[in-house]
């Protein structure tokens, strides 16, 4: 049976609904919820594990143009200069994916997605500006990430310029961005947050972790999928250029932060939810991951983690099931090391070359001094003279072990560790 709770209230927001000037002056409404700031104006269970459907049925003054989530039911002009707008998501979303945003908007219909709208919305004074700006690479990054993790679960999706944002916010359906967003230039930084907000679409918003302890399951994976988008868009150049960008990140904040954790351990205070560490480390590890079992069994891993957690929730326990089944593989330490513990790899070393022996000698340590010891392979590139392509060889780094020799008829002429960037880690290493 059917019970229906009817809750009447009023009031000024503290926050959660931004209602002020956007950058030109003029007066707007935006929703502003994540993390757990929807409480403050809608009476909802604040909790990612509470997926809902949504309709918000709005009545503004009739120069605003209302946006929110999923279809648009209707628009009517009232009496005295007022107008109705419904729009209902039918696809069950986490309470901090609602969204309404309330301007004098300009709205283009720029394409459709096997049969879903793409749309812009931007502040009416940046029509040209934003249309150009928002046409790529949406549609693009949808087609990327619905060929290789599934399907688009929802109904449209919209790119809104917003007062109530800095970056981006991956509202699901309706996805918000910073006043400055639009510069008329389809500049690189922006062009990289429209990929990380379209692939939240995926991971976030209908795959959505079950707590805010695992929020790297949101945020790691969407910063990976827009390099991937980029690499597959763009070129290996670009995919490397952001891998090494958030190796930097990395390692500047885990200088003061040696024992911080990817997975939360019963996060108290909402303020630390998300830090770049998350985003930048937790693609990494999705990185490593691949590398380690291998690009089938991660292509496979991922579909069947989205397949199985389609608009539903999950945690860290469950992907890591999904890869063991896909590889076939153990990967209890790989995930103990990698987002229970802190600490991040360190090496320092050298080689040199026993002509007796015909072995290249390598004395590799793990010097962090945080504690914690790795378990990881390591490619090395061993360079041999008049030879273009450097031979690969792995070793593998584990507590304890410092020597290893691979054997090798000739002298190299150099050792390269990690050629392909598989193995997040910073290193000092030389000829002895």
């Amino acid at each position: 049976k059917n019970n229906k709770v009817r809750i009447d209230y009023k009031g000024i927001p503290i926050t959660g609904l931004i209602i002020g000037p956007n950058k030109y002056g003029d007066r707007t409404f935006f929703s502003d919820n994540w993390p757990n700031k929807a409480r403050n104006w809608l009476p909802l269970v604040d909790h990612p594990y509470d997926k809902a459907t949504c309709e918000f049925i709005i009545t503004a003054p009739n120069h605003y143009q209302v946006i929110s989530n999923g279809l648009l039911i209707e628009e009517t002009n009232l009496e005295n200069g007022f107008k109705l707008t419904h729009w209902k998501q039918s696809v069950p979303i986490s309470c901090w994916l609602f969204a309404i945003g309330v301007a004098e908007f300009a709205v283009q219909y720029v394409d459709i997605f096997e049969g879903k709208s793409i749309q812009t919305w931007v502040y009416k004074q940046d029509r040209i500006k934003g249309f150009y700006d928002f046409e790529v690479p949406t549609k693009e990054a949808m087609q990327f990430f619905s060929d290789y993790v599934g399907p688009f679960a929802y109904e449209k999706l919209a790119n809104v310029q917003s007062n109530s944002v800095g970056g981006g916010m991956e509202a699901a359906t309706s996805i918000f961005y910073g006043d400055n967003s639009v510069t008329g230039t389809r500049s690189v930084r922006w062009r990289n947050v429209i990929i990380h907000e379209v692939a939240h679409q995926w991971f976030g918003n209908c795959v959505t972790e079950d707590d805010w302890d695992d929020v790297w399951l949101s945020e790691g994976f969407a910063t990976y999928f827009t390099l991937m988008f980029r690499e597959h868009a763009y070129g290996r150049d670009d995919f490397v250029k952001g891998l090494t960008n958030s190796k930097k990140q990395v390692y500047k904040f885990y200088d003061n932060n040696k024992y911080y954790t990817i997975v939360h351990n019963n996060l108290s205070d909402m303020k630390d939810v998300t830090t770049g560490y998350i985003y930048q480390k937790g693609a990494w590890i999705l990185h490593m991951l691949r590398n380690y079992i291998g690009n089938k069994a991660f292509k496979d891993g991922i579909r069947s983690y989205y397949k199985n957690n389609f608009n539903s929730i999950t945690n860290t326990s469950s992907f890591k099931e999904e890869m063991e089944n896909a590889s076939n593989m153990d990967l209890t330490i790989f995930f103990n090391q990698w987002l229970y513990s802190g600490g991040n790899i360190i090496l320092d070393g050298h080689w040199s070359y026993n002509r007796k022996d015909r072995k290249i000698i390598i004395n590799l340590e793990q010097v962090q001094n945080d504690g914690y010891l790795f378990e990881m392979p390591l490619e090395i590139g061993v360079f041999y003279e008049n030879e273009i392509l450097p031979k690969f060889e792995e070793i593998k780094l584990k507590p304890g072990a410092i020597e290893f020799a691979i054997n090798s008829d000739k002298e190299p002429i150099n050792l390269i560790l990690d050629p392909n960037i598989k193995l997040l880690a910073e290193w000092n290493f030389e000829k002895k």
